[in-house]
């Protein structure tokens, strides 16, 4: 998907929770200490939701091809720091997110950070206010909405699933 008037480019997050309500963080490769959702660009054709899933798989080996539990209405937007490190990027003024949240109740330890291109060290469950404490400060804005929404939307996942596990008892 081609930049916008602004210089954003379009991109996608994505929040994969368990059913303790821990959320999946990758530690960024040669970062050690700073965690980040998978996210990445949208390619040409390709729908925010299948962009979601690719790079869901290519950051961590993990593929997801049910719906999401929920899909943001809007575009969080953030701005680059003027030294951006990646040189494909100091094009843009920032990035625009679509944001996806998937449940998965599966271990970390068995995913695949080299399934694509190495993006994350490591992959850990933690907790929301831990992301918003170790994402980097440009994009803490962005996160805070997150982790501000993400707290009812996985709340309210979970009790939906309790109640639908219950029943067939």
């Amino acid at each position: 998907m081609p930049e916008d008037e602004k210089g954003y480019r379009r991109n996608v997050a994505i929040v994969v929770f368990n059913s303790v309500g821990q959320v999946l963080a990758g530690e960024r490769a040669g970062k050690p200490g700073a965690l980040q959702f998978p996210q990445g660009g949208i390619d040409a054709g390709e729908s925010p939701l299948e962009a979601a899933r690719r790079e869901l798989w290519e950051e961590t080996g993990l593929r997801l091809d049910g719906l999401p539990v929920h899909e943001s209405e809007e575009w969080l937007a953030y701005d680059f720091p003027p030294h951006i490190d990646n040189p494909k990027l100091r094009k843009y003024r920032g990035q625009q997110q679509k944001w996806f949240f998937f449940h998965w109740d599966g271990e970390p330890h068995n995913l695949d950070l080299d399934a694509h291109h190495r993006e994350f060290d490591r992959l850990i469950w933690t907790d929301l206010d831990t992301m918003l404490e170790r994402i980097v400060d440009f994009k803490k804005p962005v996160y805070r909405r997150i982790v501000e929404s993400g707290r009812q939307i996985i709340a309210d996942h979970l009790a939906q699933t309790a109640g639908k596990n219950r029943d067939w008892c």
